[in-house]
């Protein structure tokens, strides 16, 4: 599996032209795109079927079909929790009422542009991994005539975050599995996660980042690392150095029995 693999969007849109125009901008954006497709039911069978798993979903609403990209929202919520961007040309204020039920984490007005399109990527991503919708645009918040229905959304900021984190990389989000982290190391001002793929710099102090990543799987060996302990492969006589994927990084009296502590030691 690689260290760094592009979010997957599932794109639904019915219109042929627009379908192209977005998956160019999808993958010139450095996402990967799942799709297009021109119905409900080919999106949800997408979705269903995709491995690895989408990522975040891409709805005109105006689909072909019987149902439109506002039900396929719930459709897809159903099964599994995840950000949607609805992309639309209709702007009455029927759509609209419909549209805020189904909490999208972005409202895209047709037509859009490649960074308006990169900034809402980001955005429903980003607040997604927290655990909430993104701020509803000034012309959803303003409602229908009648009161919203209370909404039960399995909503669940596990979903994305439970075996990666995403981190900013020429521009654009990517993905990183937590498995294929071996070590971090902080820098001046900066942190650096050092994969087999590669390297990836996270201007999160390490105390913060830290907290990104789970406790039993990361453990701190000295002031300035963090290790993935599946990598851990051996240490020195001394025990003042331990080999991680490779490299020898120094291993801090102070960590240094809390970590032996938590290891499996015979003999």
């Amino acid at each position: 599996m690689q260290a760094s693999t592009p979010v997957r969007l599932l794109l639904a849109e019915n219109q042929p032209l627009a379908a192209r125009l977005l998956s160019v901008l999808v993958r010139g954006l450095g996402y990967e795109a799942v799709g297009p497709v021109a119905t409900a039911d080919e999106a949800a069978d997408l979705f269903r079927e995709s491995l690895p798993p989408v990522d975040m979903a891409l709805l005109d609403i105006g689909l072909d079909g019987d149902r439109d990209g506002i039900a396929l929202a719930h459709e897809l919520r159903a099964v599994r929790p995840l950000p949607i961007i609805f992309l639309t040309s209709m702007a009455d204020e029927a759509t609209f009422g419909r549209a805020k039920l189904a909490r999208p984490a972005a409202f895209l007005l047709k037509p859009y542009d490649a960074a308006a399109l990169q900034h809402a990527l980001e955005l429903a991503l980003l607040n997604h991994a927290a655990g909430q919708a993104a701020p509803l645009p000034a012309a959803l918040a303003g409602g229908t005539d009648g009161p919203d229905e209370p909404l039960n959304l399995p909503w669940s900021p596990e979903v994305l975050l439970s075996d990666c984190i995403f981190l900013r990389d020429r521009g654009r989000l990517v993905k990183v599995c937590l498995a294929e982290i071996q070590y971090v190391e902080t820098g001046d001002g900066y942190c650096t996660l050092v994969t087999a793929a590669g390297r990836y710099l996270s201007r999160q102090p390490l105390r913060e980042l830290a907290l990104e990543l789970p406790a039993q799987q990361f453990v701190q060996i000295q002031r300035g690392y963090l290790v993935n302990v599946a990598c851990i492969e051996s240490f020195n006589e001394g025990q003042t150095m331990v080999t991680v994927a490779g490299a020898e990084l120094p291993l801090s009296r102070s960590y240094r029995d809390a970590l032996l502590h938590r290891l499996r030691l015979v003999g």
